[in-house]
């Protein structure tokens, strides 16, 4: 430690879509209310490039918020954890407005701020360069920022979990696994032999389509173009697959899932992809009464049109933000879900070793070639 900063090793975002850069860094060491974590591995999220490529932070950026590791320091106002436990890090909330009074904290009135404005809750910077003379960084990307050796978090946002468990399986909980699971358990509540479309099968998608099987959802519509991916869905719980490009001619994605139904509609679609034709798709393709969940807001600005008159069967269109988890609650319930067999997200995680690996990790995620890269940022503690 030097004058109370850390020399770390980060994937630097240096602007809207140019390659992440490694660079040493300091990091600021922690506060009262901060923990100091070893990253041992970190997901990718579509969040972190979406944020990236369409300049939704402040440049230069370290991003990254579905890391895994181990305490090394922890601050005097912390309780319930010690040097050497084994943590996830998930998104941060302020647990005092009215939202996160009521236990809906992934709704916090501070969302914006606390997980995507690249400071501390103060607004204080936690990472700065070596040279004095070269421009600021930002960091505390979800209170994380996990590309990196070293992140400092809260005790909001860091949940212990068994030092016996494979941390880099358990790095995808964080956000994408929580998020789909998260809509289908918690948000859509799907009841056991109901009916459910899910569009779009990467992490999000297909963590749903686990999580409806679970459920005991009778039927499971996955929807993707990525023929692969379809595959992956049945082999997860899918019941039923559709490719849009396959789309008979005259006949619409509804015409089909309600045909596959033998009714109206499913009970409950997801969109995960942000696309507003899309999410179009899944409003219509639910039944009277049916819910559809939208997990992907796109960029700022998106709109989407929805027909008044399809609203007047009782449907309705619900925004969900991290699939209305708490995490320290909802991620354990994933983890024994995942050790009885009933869960097994490892299936989608793609190993890729080492910090420098983190955008060809990007990459095959954004061509569809991997559903849910992790890298590992440290093998020393495997």
């Amino acid at each position: 430690m030097v004058n109370g900063e850390i020399r770390i090793e980060a994937a630097l975002a240096t602007g809207s879509a140019e390659p992440f850069v490694r660079r040493p860094l300091m990091l600021r060491a922690p506060r009262a209310d901060e923990l100091l974590v070893k990253v041992v591995a970190t997901g990718i999220c579509h969040t972190d490039f979406m944020t990236r490529n369409e300049g939704l932070c402040a440049f230069p950026m370290v991003l990254g918020h579905e890391g895994v590791g181990i305490v090394q320091a922890v601050g005097e106002d912390v309780a319930g954890f010690d040097v050497g436990d084994h943590v996830i890090m998930s998104y941060d909330y302020c647990g005092a407005c009215p939202q996160c009074q009521r236990g809906k904290p992934s709704y916090c009135d501070r969302h914006g701020e606390l997980n995507f404005a690249g400071v501390r809750p103060d607004g204080d910077r936690t990472h700065s360069s070596t040279d004095d003379s070269a421009k600021e960084v930002y960091g505390s990307f979800f209170q994380q920022s996990s590309f990196a050796t070293h992140a400092l978090s809260h005790a909001s946002n860091t949940i212990k979990v068994d030092k016996t468990l494979p941390l880099p399986v358990l790095a995808p909980l964080a956000c994408g696994v929580q998020t789909g699971a998260g809509t289908v358990f918690n948000t859509l509540e799907v009841a056991e032999g109901s009916s459910i479309a899910v569009f779009g099968c990467g992490c999000v998608g297909l963590s749903a389509v686990m999580a409806a099987k679970v459920s005991g959802a009778k039927m499971i519509v996955a929807v993707d173009i990525n023929p692969r991916r379809l595959r992956v869905a049945a082999e997860l719980g899918a019941t039923h697959g559709i490719d849009p490009a396959d789309q008979p001619a005259g006949s619409t994605l509804a015409d089909r899932v309600r045909e596959m139904t033998g009714s109206g509609g499913c009970h409950y679609s997801i969109d995960t992809t942000g696309v507003p034709h899309v999410l179009r798709q899944a409003f219509d393709c639910c039944r009277p009464m049916g819910v559809t969940a939208m997990i992907a807001p796109g960029v700022p600005g998106t709109e989407v049109t929805i027909e008044m008159l399809g609203l007047l069967p009782g449907k309705s269109l619900r925004g969900v933000v991290q699939g209305d988890s708490v995490s320290k609650e909802f991620i354990p319930q994933l983890v024994s879900l995942w050790q009885r067999g009933e869960f097994p997200f490892d299936r989608l995680i793609t190993e890729f070793r080492g910090i420098d690996k983190i955008d060809d990790a990007v990459n095959a995620m954004e061509s569809g070639d991997v559903i849910k890269p992790v890298v590992i940022v440290d093998e020393t503690f495997l």
